[in-house]
């Protein structure tokens, strides 16, 4: 049986690979975003400025959604954003987040799966890791009767149209060496291929009951 599916971030790191696995299912893909990013058949658009999701109308069907929408954020600001990007920060990871997902609700959607990431705690002294676990919360007050949120570590792949920084190369190269020796607890710690992230939520999407189901590296590495 086909489904409504409502991909947010699809221009994105993991929300275009989400798209690439899920079109060629044979459910019907909505995409919600700024600007039109394709045209096809089976995919329709949502094109608004993510100030204005409150005014979207509910007659829009939708089974399930995935969310994969961050602010861009550098290396060093993982550990202390620049108060001038906090504001943005926030507004993006929590509060256009928390809308979104609000909006597929009232759409009907029942199941809900999103890209957080590993650490995320509400309770964190860390302003990134504290957002991404307060918005978690409020997506669980939501209703939904099936959640399964992603925690993967750093990503790698190549953004779609955009170029990587010689600093995150440098990073990246460091830590995919390094990563051999995280074993055990630190294996979630190690940096994970966005393609493995996008179909691990979606293989666990289809494959669990409902309740709220949390993945990271053990998870993903298999794909």
């Amino acid at each position: 049986m086909s489904k409504k599916i409502l991909i947010v971030g699809a221009s994105g790191l993991v929300g275009s690979e989400i798209l690439k696995n899920l079109k060629s299912t044979n459910n019907d893909l909505i995409l919600l975003s700024r600007r039109k990013l394709l045209d096809e058949n089976n995919i329709s658009q949502i094109i608004i400025d993510f100030e204005n999701i409150d005014s979207l109308s509910a007659d829009t069907e939708i089974d399930e959604i995935y969310i994969a929408i961050g602010f861009r954020l550098s290396l060093s600001e993982l550990v202390f954003i620049k108060r001038d990007n906090r504001k943005n920060f926030i507004n993006v990871d929590f509060h256009y987040i928390k809308k979104v997902a609000e909006f597929a609700k009232r759409c009907g959607a029942s199941s809900i799966g999103m890209i957080s990431a590993i650490g995320a705690n509400s309770n964190s002294l860390n302003t990134y890791l504290k957002i991404k676990g307060d918005v978690e919360n409020e997506i669980k007050l939501m209703g939904y009767k099936k959640i399964i949120i992603a925690h993967p570590s750093h990503l790698l792949g190549e953004r779609p149209n955009e170029e990587i920084p010689t600093n995150v190369k440098v990073f990246e190269k460091i830590t995919n060496f390094f990563g051999f020796l995280m074993i055990g607890p630190l294996q979630k710690f190690k940096n994970i291929d966005a393609k493995k992230v996008a179909k691990g939520i979606i293989s666990k999407m289809g494959s669990v009951e409902d309740g709220i189901h949390y993945i990271d590296y053990k998870y993903f590495k298999n794909f």
